[in-house]
Parts: structure tokens; sequence; C-alpha cells
């Protein structure tokens, strides 16, 4: 029988409603998505993952605690316990788009820009491979509707462009390390 490449993916509900069957059929996939995940679960996570490829992707329900003077000290917590995840290899969405409740600024997108762009300064000489899906998902300064079940976690398109970006960053880490 053939060995499977071992992946776990870890986050919030993005992580958890990701139908990781149907899109990777060719790898093990580990779920450890938790709806309304953020810093706090990824911080505690046990999981011995260390045979694993992991995927991370959370945020978006840490966002109304976030200003600009805490901003930093999140970046720091946050990139801390990516790298605390044991891995083979640890691939990092960035934190998606999100549509504010009956509100149609874009104050929030601008905001999760400017943390991503932090964590990605933050990221730089480490091992982690960073997925900036940020501009594909968003339409007008909002998560795309048309990526979306509900104005919030995503639909097979959303999905795709993830899945599709991951496929992608896999091919290319492995091309890299022969």
């Amino acid at each position: 029988m053939e060995n499977k490449p071992k992946f776990a993916f870890v986050g919030n509900s993005h992580m958890a409603f990701w139908a990781l069957n149907v899109y990777f059929p060719q790898w093990e996939c580990f779920n450890y998505g938790a709806p309304g995940g953020g810093l706090f679960y990824v911080e505690s996570f046990d999981k011995d993952t260390s045979d694993c490829q992991v995927v991370i992707q959370f945020g978006t329900n840490d966002i109304y605690q976030l200003n600009e003077e805490n901003m930093d000290d999140y970046v720091e917590r946050y990139v801390k316990a990516v790298l605390a995840i044991p891995s083979l290899k640890t691939f990092l969405f960035c934190i998606f788009p999100r549509n504010d409740y009956d509100d149609y600024s874009t104050a929030v997108n601008r905001f999760i820009r400017i943390l991503n762009q932090k964590i990605q300064l933050k990221l730089a000489g480490t091992d982690i491979v960073y997925l900036d899906v940020f501009d594909q998902l968003l339409s007008d300064g909002r998560l795309n509707p048309e990526m979306t079940i509900d104005d919030l976690h995503l639909n097979g398109r959303g999905y795709s462009i993830l899945s599709d970006t991951l496929k992608q960053a896999v091919r290319e880490s492995n091309e890299s390390s022969l």
C-alpha cells in the first residue's frame, strides 16, 4: 500500500469546514479546525503533528479584540504559536478578509491587510511557507460574496482557491527540497 503524505489542518472554521477528502484525496488529512478558534486555540494546540506537514489558518475570530495599540503584541504571539506547532513543514494562510455585519465598510479588511503584512514580516527567516490569498478572496475591499455561503464562511469556489494555492506551494516546497 502506498504511503500517502500526512497533512494536519489547524485553525478556525475555515479549516474545520474544508472538505479535505474531496480536495486532497492523495493525502492523509487530519482536520483539527475548531469553529470559533483563534489565537488561544492555536497557542493551546497539543496534538503531535511532528510527522505531518501542517496547514494553519486563523485570526478572523480575534479581529474585534485588536487595535493599533495591541496589534504588535498579537503578531508576536501569533507567530510564536504558529512556530510552536510541530511539523515536517508548515504552510500558513494569511488571515482572510471578512465582512462586518450590516456595514459595508472596508475598514476591517484594511486592518487585516496591515496585520497580515506584519505577520509576514515577522515570519521572515523562518521555514514557514506563507500563503497569501487575501486579494483573491477580496472584492471591492470586502470578502467576495461569490466566495462565501453566508458572507463569512467559504463556499466551494473559495475552497478551490485555497486548495489550488496549497497544492502549488506543496509542489514547490517538495521540488526545492530535492
